[in-house]
């Protein structure tokens, strides 16, 4: 649920550490040198007839062709694809301020494009900009009655909000709207957790062990139930039980920066503070120091 890519699945890259990156004068370079190496190769190509070279070998003629036909493509591309790729991209790398001015470049082109909206969207939720986000995934209902990415993030953006009636409203029509096993059980999860925040801890542990049950398959999502069943059981005064819960979020691992800092904040109240710290430095490890602060280990409420 909380990485759920928009509408195409894109390879996850937990690992790659946030970079700062000038919205447009990075984009403008970047698209600039792109422009000038493609136009240098053309012009290379043609000065040079790789033919005439007696001594190439095979491998080398078979490499300077392949070299040629993507540059031509490259002169014929859709610039709308070349951009959604490159904001895609910048995702990948936790580049959120560079995606997000590709997606903004990406709309003004074509206003009308779903995938922008919502791939502008998740770039706006992964930087933890859930107002902003809400927007552009209404923008993507608007144009997509019904859409289940648009449902099921905007069941996430308003949860972190905390407008909890809205969010149920679109977590309820995401549930009704799966259309597949993968998005039922995002949807479940989704449910799962909005019943955490909301405190329903009743409600939250029914679908938290549906989540767990329905799709051990998806990781991700196993990580997350196990990580909200954990703080149920940690809200009922199970410690015991809740750990279990949460020393399987992390073996498994998620892409959600607040699981890491939401355990390390339960572990350091229940005084494993050695484990508080070594959480806090995955978080850190894996999303960086900008992906909120983790509290000094020993001052976590009682």
């Amino acid at each position: 649920m909380y990485d759920q890519y928009p509408v195409h699945d894109v390879p996850k890259s937990n690992l790659i550490q946030r970079f700062f990156a000038q919205r447009w004068s990075a984009i403008a370079l970047e698209i600039v040198m792109t422009i000038v190496i493609t136009v240098a190769a053309g012009a290379a190509f043609d000065f040079f007839d790789p033919l005439e070279r007696a001594a190439a070998t095979s491998a080398d003629s078979a490499e300077i062709t392949t070299s040629k036909v993507a540059v031509v493509e490259s002169k014929t591309r859709d610039p709308l694809d070349f951009i959604k790729e490159r904001g895609a991209a910048y995702i990948r790398e936790r580049r959120f301020d560079a995606a997000e001015a590709m997606f903004d470049w990406a709309i003004a082109l074509a206003p009308d494009d779903v995938e922008s909206y919502s791939w502008r969207g998740y770039a706006k939720m992964q930087a933890g900009d859930y107002a902003a986000a809400q927007a552009d995934y209404r923008e993507v209902l608007a144009l997509k009655p019904g859409d289940f990415s648009g449902q099921s993030a905007l069941c996430w953006a308003y949860g972190e909000t905390r407008d909890f009636a809205r969010a149920e409203a679109h977590c309820q029509q995401a549930l009704q709207g799966a259309g597949n096993r993968t998005n039922y059980a995002i949807a479940l999860e989704n449910w799962c957790w909005l019943q955490v925040e909301m405190g329903n801890y009743t409600e939250a542990a029914k679908y938290c062990r549906f989540s767990l049950e329905y799709a051990p398959e998806y990781e991700e999502l196993q990580a997350l139930a196990n990580y909200n069943m954990g703080r149920v059981l940690t809200a009922q005064g199970r410690p015991t039980e809740a750990l279990a819960h949460l020393h399987e979020a992390l073996r498994i691992g998620a892409s959600y920066p607040k699981m890491y800092l939401e355990i390390g904040m339960i572990y350091d109240r229940l005084g494993y503070h050695a484990a508080a710290e070594a959480t806090f430095a995955i978080h850190r490890q894996l999303f960086g120091d900008e992906a909120g602060r983790a509290p000094a280990v020993g001052m976590a409420d009682g």
